[in-house]
C-alpha cells in the first residue's frame, strides 16, 4: 500500500509556502507518472516541523508496521527540521525495509548513492533555527520598548482608535478590586471563587468570548464558566493591575523546548506603564497576607462574610500569650446588649486543663487599646522614615560586598600562612632532628592558633552572608502605614485592612490584657503598656469622683449624681458601674452611708481633708485643676467602659 505525507507549519514563508493540497496535487502526479496510486493519506496541519510528536506522522509511522510498503512526501522539510532525527528516521526506514521517496530532494531509499543527504537535512534545521531567531529578535525588541503584544488581562482593553493604548474596563475593575478586598478581609481563594461563581459574575475566559464575538474573530479556547481558585490567585498575583508591565517571564532555550521562568532580574519590567485598578499598598498587603497565610496553614474566615460584619476583624494577628494558640471570636448576650469576645482556642475547646485561663477580651475594649497604641506610635513612624530617607540603600550593599571579600582574603591569606607553617616545619625537621619535639610543640602552637584564626573569620562571613539589606520598598510601605495611621486617627476607627497593615501580631495574657506588637519593628520604639493605661484610666476615674466630691456644695452625693457627671465627662458610668468608686470613698472615710434614700451619701471630710486623701494617691494632680480639666488632660477615648484593673489605684 502506498502511503502520502503532508505537512504545513507557521514554519513556512511565503517564498517556500506549498499548500496541503498542493502538496497532495505534487506527490499525486509523481506517483501517476511511475504507474503508482496513492492509496492513504496521513497529514498535519499547522505542525511545527522541529517536533515529531505529531498526530499524522505518529499514526504514518504506527501504521508501517501493518500495510504501509510506500512512503511519499515533498521534500525532506515537510518530514521534519531536526537534522539528526531526520536521519535516523531515514535509518529507521531502511531498517524496517520500507520505501521511503522524497520528490523534490530526489531521494530514494532504496538507493544509497545520495552523499548529500545530511547537507539537506541539516539546511532545513538551520532554516527553522534561524526563523526562530529572528521571530526572537523582533519580539525583544518590542519588548524593549515596553510593548504588549498578547492581549491585555481581564480588567483591561485596547483603545478601538489607538491599539498601543491600555484602558481600564470599569465593571471588570470592580470585580478585581472586590476580590482583593474579600481576601484582605479572611477570606481564601475557594470561598471568594464561590462567591463570585453564586454572583453570576463573568469569567475572564467568558468576558474575552463576548470581545472576541465582537470582534469576529472567535478562537478555539474552552470558556470557563463557574471561577476557580486558581482564576482567584491569578488576579491577587498579577501586578499588572498596579500599572507593572513585566516581559520575558518566561523563556525557552530551544526552539520548541518548556519555557522556563526568566529570573526577576533579567525580565523587562516596566513602572506605571499603564493605569492601575489596585494601589500598591494594598498589593503588597496581599502579597505579605498570603505568605503568611501559607506559613500560618490558615484556612479563612469562619461563619457568614461577604455582604454582612465580618466575624473576626483581628484575622490571624491574635494570640494566647500562655499556650500559643489563636483566639477564636464569640457572642454573648448581657442583659443590655450582645456583646463579641475573643477567648483562647485551646481553652474553650479543651478545657482549664490544657490552658489555665480563657484569656477572655471583649473586641471593643481590643479595639480601643490598638487605637491607643496606633495613635502613640505615629511620632516614632515618622521618626523611622525620616532615617530611611537618609539611607543609601546602594552604598549598604556595596559596602556588604567589600566586607565580604576583605573576608575571604583573610580566610585564604591565614590558610596560605598554615601552608607555608607546614612545609618550614618539614624543613626544620630535616635540619634539625634532634630538636624534634621542640620544633612539633612550636608548630603545634602555632597550627592551633591559625586554625582558630580562620574559624574565626569562617564565622565572621557566615554571619556576613546571613545578613540582609533592607530594600528602599519598606520605606514605601511606612509611609502606607503612615497614612494609614493618620485616617485611623482622623476617623477614630480602624478596619480589617488597616490591622492586617499594621499588626504584626497580639498576644492576650491571663487578665486579657493585650501586647501589641507592630510591623516593622516599630513596637521597639514605643513604650506602651495597655494594663498601665487601663489603670492610669481607673487612677483618673478616682480622681474624677474625689474632684466630684470636692466640687460638690450640698454636702451629700449619690450615685446617680456621681455616674451623670463623670458620664458628662466622657467616662461612661452607669448607677451599678460607679458603686466600686464609692465603696472604695467608704474606705477612705471621704463618705458614710445614711438611711436617707435621697441623700445616700453624707461628706464627712472637708475639702482640705479630701484633698490631702487624694493626694495620698495621686500626688501628682494639680490642686487647682477641675474635673472638666481633668477629663480633657486624661481623657483619651470613650468608646466604652473597661473593666476593673487587677492593681486597681
Amino acid at each position: 500500500m502506498n502511503a502520502g505525507y503532508v505537512r504545513l507549519s507557521r514554519d513556512d514563508d511565503k517564498r517556500n509556502y506549498v499548500s496541503i493540497e498542493n502538496q497532495k496535487l505534487i506527490i499525486n502526479q509523481y506517483a501517476s507518472d511511475h504507474g503508482m496510486v496513492i492509496d492513504r493519506w496521513y497529514e498535519d496541519d499547522g505542525v511545527s516541523g522541529y517536533i515529531f510528536d505529531r498526530p499524522g506522522f505518529r499514526q504514518m509511522m504506527a501504521d508501517l508496521d501493518k500495510d504501509i510498503d510506500t512512503v511519499y512526501v515533498k521534500d525532506f522539510s515537510r518530514l521534519g527540521r531536526h537534522n539528526a532525527k531526520v536521519l535516523l528516521l531515514l535509518d529507521e526506514f531502511q531498517e524496517r525495509g520500507k520505501h521511503l521517496i522524497v520528490i523534490d530532494d530526489n531521494y530514494d531509499s532504496f538507493d544509497s548513492s545520495d552523499d548529500t543527504i545530511g547537507i539537506k537535512t541539516w539546511f532545513n534545521e538551520r532554516y527553522v533555527k534561524d526563523t526562530s531567531k529572528k521571530i526572537k529578535r523582533a519580539i525583544g525588541a518590542r519588548q524593549k520598548e515596553g510593548t504588549l503584544m498578547t492581549k491585555p488581562p481581564f480588567g483591561y482593553c485596547r483603545d478601538t482608535k489607538d491599539k498601543s493604548i491600555i484602558k481600564i474596563v470599569p465593571k471588570e475593575a470592580e470585580f478585581i478590586k472586590m476580590v482583593y478586598d474579600l481576601y484582605i478581609s479572611g477570606s481564601g481563594y475557594r470561598k471568594i471563587a464561590n462567591y463570585l461563581t453564586d454572583q453570576d459574575i463573568p469569567t475572564p475566559s467568558m468576558v474575552q468570548r463576548e470581545r472576541e464575538i465582537e470582534e469576529g474573530c472567535i478562537s478555539k479556547k474552552k470558556v470557563a464558566t463557574i471561577w476557580s481558585d486558581s482564576m482567584v490567585k491569578e488576579l491577587l498575583d498579577n501586578d499588572f493591575y498596579i500599572g507593572t508591565f513585566r516581559l520575558r517571564k518566561r523563556a525557552r532555550n530551544t526552539v520548541h523546548g518548556k519555557d522556563k521562568r526568566v529570573p526577576k532580574e533579567e525580565q523587562c519590567i516596566f513602572e506605571d506603564h499603564h493605569p492601575a485598578i489596585i494601589d500598591k499598598a494594598t498589593f503588597s498587603l496581599v502579597q505579605e497576607l498570603k505568605e503568611k497565610r501559607n506559613r500560618t496553614n490558615y484556612r479563612g474566615s469562619r461563619g457568614e462574610w461577604i455582604g454582612s460584619e465580618i466575624p473576626n476583624p483581628f484575622g490571624s494577628c491574635l494570640f494566647c500569650k500562655d499556650c500559643g494558640s489563636r483566639l477564636t471570636p464569640i457572642k454573648r448576650q448581657t442583659s443590655s446588649r450582645e456583646r463579641k469576645y475573643y477567648i483562647c482556642t485551646t481553652y474553650n475547646t479543651k478545657g482549664r486543663r490544657y490552658c489555665e485561663k480563657a484569656h477572655l477580651i471583649e473586641e471593643n475594649d481590643l479595639m480601643e487599646d490598638v487605637l491607643n497604641y496606633i495613635k502613640l506610635c505615629r511620632e516614632a513612624l515618622c521618626e523611622v522614615i525620616s532615617t530611611y530617607d537618609m539611607r543609601d540603600f546602594e552604598a549598604e550593599k556595596k559596602t556588604l560586598a567589600e566586607k565580604r571579600q576583605d573576608l575571604q582574603e583573610e580566610i585564604q591569606n591565614r590558610k596560605n600562612q598554615l601552608k607555608v607553617l607546614l612545609t618550614q616545619k618539614i624543613k626544620d625537621l630535616s635540619i634539625a632532628s634532634e630538636n624534634e619535639d621542640l620544633i612539633h610543640e612550636t608548630y603545634d602552637s602555632m597550627q592551633k592558633d591559625l586554625l582558630a584564626q580562620i574559624h574565626s573569620l569562617e564565622m565572621q562571613e557566615k554571619e556576613l552572608n546571613e545578613t540582609t539589606i533592607e530594600t528602599p520598598d519598606v520605606k514605601d510601605k511606612l509611609r502606607n502605614a503612615l497614612d494609614v495611621v493618620d485616617k485611623i486617627i482622623a476617623g477614630g476607627t480602624l478596619d480589617r485592612r488597616d490591622i492586617e497593615l499594621l499588626i504584626e501580631r497580639i498576644d492576650v495574657d491571663k487578665e486579657g490584657m493585650p501586647e501589641i506588637t507592630l510591623k516593622y519593628g516599630l513596637s521597639d520604639l514605643i513604650n506602651y503598656s495597655p494594663a498601665d493605661e487601663m489603670n492610669r484610666r481607673e487612677n483618673t476615674v478616682i480622681a474624677l469622683v474625689i474632684k466630684l466630691i470636692i466640687e460638690d456644695e450640698r454636702g451629700y452625693t449619690s450615685a446617680k449624681y456621681l455616674s451623670e457627671h463623670i458620664t458628662a465627662l466622657g467616662f461612661k458610668k452607669t448607677k451599678q458601674s460607679i458603686l466600686p468608686y464609692i465603696n472604695l470613698m467608704k474606705e477612705l472615710g471621704i463618705l458614710e452611708d445614711t438611711d436617707n434614700p435621697l441623700k445616700p451619701y453624707n461628706i464627712v471630710k472637708t475639702k482640705e481633708e479630701i484633698t490631702v486623701l487624694m493626694h495620698q494617691h495621686l500626688p501628682d494632680l494639680p490642686v487647682q485643676m477641675t474635673s472638666e480639666q481633668l477629663s480633657n488632660n486624661y481623657l483619651h477615648c470613650s468608646t466604652g467602659d473597661r473593666r476593673h484593673a487587677p492593681d486597681g489605684i
